[in-house]
């Protein structure tokens, strides 16, 4: 009896190792997944940096935000990815894209373990999502420009970039609410 208790109890101990054994290696799966998604984005988006004039989302992000102030009754003058909205100036580059956390985004949706096209749902859904996000967080920080600009570098640099890191996490598990509540 000694010796079944035993077995039984080693056997059940090798279940728990192998079961953590296999999570591990999951996530050890997925991170490495993960790292070499945003490693390939980033090599694609600064080499079609370098070979390509890609100021065509500068430039799309700035008349947008242009757009939304000169329906508000803001004086507005654009050229190019530089804008002035009531005085004050802005210059939109990359980081104003939104294209960075779209690239974190995007491989943490790649890298999960799923079907392509609940990948595909949720690139369409995150992607426009962060945009949009991106032209509040643009609007929000043109108006402390124009009415508190002491407070515009402090809001710019240190609440926004911490806010969009969240927004990319809150996105990423809104996707993976959905995708498991579809199982």
């Amino acid at each position: 009896m000694g010796k079944r208790g035993g077995k039984r109890s080693k056997i059940r101990q090798d279940n728990i190792v192998v079961g953590e054994d296999t999570e591990i290696k999951e996530a050890l799966k997925y991170v490495a997944l993960f790292l070499a998604f945003c490693l390939a984005f980033y090599l694609v988006y600064y080499f079609l940096r370098l070979r390509c004039s890609l100021s065509l989302l500068n430039d799309m992000t700035a008349l947008i935000l242009g757009g939304i102030f000169s329906l508000c009754g803001a004086n507005v003058i654009l050229k190019g990815a530089t804008l002035s909205i009531n005085g004050f100036g802005l210059e939109i580059i990359d980081e104003c894209t939104a294209v960075f956390s779209s690239i974190v985004y995007c491989s943490a949706v790649l890298a999960y373990p799923t079907t392509l096209k609940k990948k595909c749902i949720g690139i369409a859904f995150g992607v426009p999502a962060l945009y949009t996000i991106n032209i509040l967080r643009l609007s929000i920080l043109t108006l402390i420009g124009i009415h508190h600009p002491e407070m515009f570098e402090f809001v710019h640099v240190y609440l926004w970039q911490a806010s969009f890191i969240i927004f990319v996490v809150v996105i990423f598990l809104l996707w993976l609410n959905l995708i498991k509540r579809a199982e």
